[in-house]
């Protein structure tokens, strides 16, 4: 299926016997190849005696390309799967060395915060994982998510992305629009935590894919006025997720990214509403503390909300 979408990827007119004889295959396999990416949202221009193209150019993430970079952190680069997060976790029990970062082009189950699914289109966006061992216990991670959201708003901006705002714990959004998710799961045992930073980033999406989304979103091709590379982007991610993860090892933490966080909280005194299971409370953001809990006040009394179960949204 890779193969073929990378044959399409120009977005020029292919017949069907020019791609079945670069792909060795018959011209009636193409045509079910070609109906299984519809099914999947790849939209396709049939036009008899001229053949079949995209309507638009697409960048498939690039495997050779991604290891000439010079990276540290090895990036495996998969078509499907089911979520980056659980391959990390496969990754790990397995006995294989961290770090280590998974990307694919279409996910089928990728998890979001409080169970939700993350929603993503076909070789549109960033849909990655990124593994990293510490070995000085689950304390040291302590506004980790935090800290991510403040670098993957590093990479908007070098992309070209303005106005990005973080919101409370871990989204990161243009003028109120989510452009960006984030979810750490972490596995403990004694004094070595691994943790596994997933992260969705809307890059090029279409209504379409975001049918059963629920907020305002937005992605790097509607923020930008220039072409951008999703290889590039995905490798400058897991430059800065390194360096993160390097940053909280060495004890530095979250006050190394404390004050960029702050100067872009959409959150501080707004107007919110706090859903913790069953728990509807109104109240005013008042910013974070050092430890990333949320300062949450209510009649003139200030609480810490830490992550976890706990949503929050500006009224």
């Amino acid at each position: 299926m890779r193969d073929l979408l990378l044959l399409l990827a120009d977005s020029q007119f292919h017949s069907g016997e020019e791609l079945g004889e670069a792909l060795g295959v018959t011209r009636a396999a193409i045509w079910k190849k070609l109906k299984k990416l519809e099914t999947l949202g790849i939209k396709l221009h049939s036009v008899k005696g001229r053949g079949y193209r995209l309507p638009h150019e697409i960048e498939l993430l690039d495997q050779a390309q991604l290891d000439g970079v010079g990276l540290d952190v090895p990036i495996k680069v998969c078509f499907e799967t089911k979520s980056t997060n659980d391959d990390v976790k496969k990754h790990i029990a397995s006995g294989a060395e961290l770090p280590v970062a998974v990307a694919t082009e279409i996910q089928n189950q990728g998890k979001g915060r409080r169970g939700r699914q993350w929603q993503g289109g076909v070789a549109k966006n960033i849909m990655m994982s990124f593994g990293w061992r510490f070995d000085n216990g689950i304390s040291v991670v302590e506004g980790l998510s935090l800290a991510v959201g403040a670098v993957v708003a590093r990479v908007l901006k070098k992309h070209g992305v303005e106005s990005v705002g973080l919101k409370w714990p871990n989204d990161v959004q243009v003028e109120g629009r989510k452009i960006c998710g984030i979810l750490l799961e972490m596995v403990a045992d004694q004094d070595i935590c691994d943790v596994i930073i997933g992260v969705g980033l809307n890059v090029s999406m279409s209504e379409q894919d975001m049918t059963e989304v629920d907020q305002p979103w937005t992605d790097v091709m509607q923020q930008t006025s220039h072409k951008v590379s999703r290889n590039q982007i995905l490798a400058d991610l897991v430059s800065e997720l390194e360096i993160v993860c390097k940053t909280f090892e060495q004890g530095d933490g979250l006050a190394a990214y404390l004050t960029e966080w702050m100067q872009q909280d959409v959150l501080k005194n707004q107007p919110v509403k706090m859903t913790s299971g069953k728990l509807e409370e109104l109240g005013v953001a008042r910013g974070i503390d050092a430890k990333g809990a949320l300062l949450f006040e209510q009649d003139g009394i200030v609480k810490a909300l830490h992550g976890g179960e706990v949503s929050v949204r500006k009224q």
